[in-house]
């Protein structure tokens, strides 16, 4: 009877000690340090347990947060983890949880024009136009469009070499935001392009004329009207331009 006891006491003590290691503060905790590791699909795993296994206690909701950010910033799965945030700011309206999610909505979409920037810096370019597609297909009237369709032109320009796109989005933005401000960036591009890479002067021509006919007192207006002046002219033959470099 009295190792029976003993039997009985050793499983309820180890029923104990279980239950502490897989509370929501410990798998919490666990999750975290997995993060630390940089073990995130462990730590994925970890925070899905409180979600299934607390759905409500309010530590779920810190863990469904975490597992957002880790599908947004590791994974870059933009769907699953803005919905993720969109699920709890209308779940949780009042709670931490729930109004940094929704604070985090609103600004969702300088976040991704940040990471692909940042992207692009690392030169992890298909990551960077992933970031841009996202947010120009998902935030069609925000107004950092403009200024993300520009950073697409110029990593097609600068980084790919790739002209005739970049011509294309350069377009695209005359053709939709030609009030913004990169407007007349655009325009101004699509001239240098043509008459610098593409060495098409007739078009360059009429780029750099409609340029100055829209925007004449923009701060590029006298590059503009430079680069009209020496259109197909070798630098090394104009001799006001070699005046001004000696």
């Amino acid at each position: 009877m009295i190792k029976m006891k003993k039997s009985i006491i050793i499983i309820l003590s180890s029923l104990l000690l279980f239950n502490c290691s897989n509370s929501p503060v410990k798998l919490l905790e666990k999750g975290d340090k997995y993060i630390a590791e940089f073990e995130f699909d462990n730590a994925v795993l970890t925070y899905k347990k409180i979600v299934d296994q607390f759905p409500n206690d309010s530590l779920a909701q810190t863990a469904q947060y975490n597992i957002a950010w880790i599908a947004l910033n590791t994974n870059h799965d933009y769907t699953d983890g803005f919905a993720i945030l969109s699920d709890l700011a209308e779940k949780y309206p009042k709670t931490f949880i729930g109004k940094s999610a929704s604070k985090d909505i609103q600004e969702f979409p300088k976040w991704l024009m940040i990471k692909s920037t940042e992207f692009r810096a690392d030169t992890a370019l298909t990551d960077a136009m992933n970031a841009i597609d996202y947010l120009t297909n998902n935030f069609k009237d925000n107004e950092i469009i403009p200024e993300a369709l520009y950073l697409k032109g110029n990593i097609y320009l600068n980084d790919l070499k790739d002209y005739y796109r970049a011509l294309n989005i350069y377009q695209e933005i005359i053709h939709k935001y030609r009030k913004s401000n990169f407007g007349p960036m655009s325009q101004f591009m699509i001239g240098y392009i043509h008459a610098n890479l593409q060495t098409n002067l007739p078009k360059a021509k009429i780029a750099y004329e409609y340029f100055l006919q829209n925007y004449p007192e923009h701060e590029l207006a006298p590059s503009v009207q430079f680069e009209l002046e020496y259109l197909g002219k070798q630098i090394n033959n104009i001799d006001d331009l070699s005046s001004r470099t000696q």
